[in-house]
């Protein structure tokens, strides 16, 4: 046999021996929130868009704003029954059937972004976070860091923590809960109904998110005061879900560039909105917007409610408990660095 013969040989046994190639999957993504939504919605379009090219077509990524396929409060439901392969949403719209997972949206009076993060990544809260749903048949990834939130808007000033005294207010949440210790009367509202709810005096203020995504509902037109920051959510963290059984179908390679890829919407998501946070609060402002901080007096008193809905929740709920023991032990470690920068 000649020398070319058996290089043709050799290149025939290893075609038929050679790895076979992996199978491509499609993959459906909704949003909890519009795709033209600042961070949130802008996340998951992104997150599609990096998936498929990254995977060099091995992933087919359909993403689909918010309600195209199914409500968006309902698209944990969806992906658990396996209706919907997966969904890029907040823990913190499944926290009635799951309280301790609201910790990992967001936390009152919480760690800044990093060492929300870092909590999640390194110190155990995203293993955690993970068995929680693995029980549910659901796989979760962090994927949409958001730094924090605003304070809210109110058509009545904040000097003391009196001041909230039957105040009505749309907070919901841990954070909800603390404001009903201190007197606020909390109406839950969706937020399409926010604008005419503080126009027609249905609410006093109202929490929603950062500023670049409160300008989109054009709420510097029925509010007087904007608080600035958040005391209620310093740092927060949406979530990729997925069908379990969609999840393990998929190649180990291909979860970890799904994974690996959520990490980078979490670097794109919290410096998108840097320079569109600082624009729309000069927007407020030449509106006629007044910029306000909380004082001490308001925050103060409000600490100590929300201590008391912890300590309510901790005796209550050992899943609670372990999620809020795992983020306490992480921010003493992490202190005499965290505290100091």
């Amino acid at each position: 046999m000649t020398a070319l013969k058996k290089s043709l040989v050799a290149v025939a046994i290893a075609a038929t021996t050679a790895a076979p190639a992996i199978a491509k999957e499609k993959l459906d993504i909704q949003s909890a929130w519009p795709l033209t939504m600042p961070a949130s919605g802008a996340n998951a379009a992104y997150l599609g868009e990096k998936l498929t090219a990254a995977s060099d077509g091995e992933l087919d990524v359909t993403v689909y704003g918010a309600g195209k396929l199914v409500p968006s409060l309902q698209i944990f439901d969806a992906v658990q029954q396996g209706t919907l392969d997966a969904g890029i949403t907040s823990p913190l719209y499944v926290a009635g059937r799951f309280p301790a997972v609201q910790l990992f949206g967001g936390i009152p009076f919480g760690p800044d972004a990093i060492t929300h993060t870092g909590w999640l990544y390194e110190g155990g809260g995203a293993e955690i976070w993970s068995e929680i749903y693995a029980e549910q048949g659901v796989k979760t990834i962090p994927c949409g860091l958001m730094d924090s939130e605003a304070g809210g808007w109110y058509n009545f000033e904040i000097n003391t923590v009196e001041d909230l005294d039957g105040k009505k207010v749309r907070f919901a949440g841990l954070a909800g809960e603390a404001m009903a210790k201190v007197g606020a009367s909390i109406v839950l509202l969706p937020g399409g109904e926010i604008y005419p709810g503080l126009e027609k005096g249905i609410i006093d203020g109202t929490e929603l998110s950062m500023p670049a995504i409160d300008i989109t509902l054009g709420l510097q037109d029925v509010g007087k005061y904007y608080y600035l920051p958040g005391w209620h959510q310093p740092a927060a963290m949406n979530e990729l879900i997925i069908n379990m059984a969609k999840w393990e179908s998929l190649e180990e390679s291909q979860q970890t560039l799904i994974e690996e890829t959520c990490k980078a919407v979490n670097l794109t998501s919290i410096m998108s909105t840097l320079t569109a946070n600082s624009d729309a609060i000069a927007e407020f402002e030449a509106a006629g917007v007044e910029i306000r901080s909380f004082p001490e007096e308001v925050l103060v008193p409000l600490k100590a409610a929300f201590d008391e809905v912890i300590a309510e929740q901790t005796a209550e709920d050992e899943t609670f408990k372990r999620v809020w023991d795992s983020l306490i032990a992480y921010r003493e470690k992490t202190a005499a660095w965290a505290e100091r920068r």
